[in-house]
């Protein structure tokens, strides 16, 4: 008999929400954003990376806010 796995399992054809639809979600869960994440987002946003430099840049931000504690 086969086993069947109902856990979730990471998907490569994930979903990417946009900019305001994310901001639409976490204005419902009453979750809002810093003024620098704003300012991040925009900068980014005008330097017109490619999502997976959009990535690192605010994977670099949050790694080195974690090594200055």
């Amino acid at each position: 008999m086969k086993k069947i796995d109902k856990g979730l399992k990471a998907s490569s054809s994930g979903v990417v929400l946009g900019q305001r639809t994310f901001a639409a979600i976490t204005a419902v869960e009453g979750i809002g954003l810093s003024a620098a994440s704003r300012k991040r987002l925009s900068d980014l946003k005008k330097r017109k990376l490619s999502a997976d430099d959009q990535r690192s840049e605010v994977i670099r931000v949050y790694q080195d806010a974690k090594t200055r504690k």
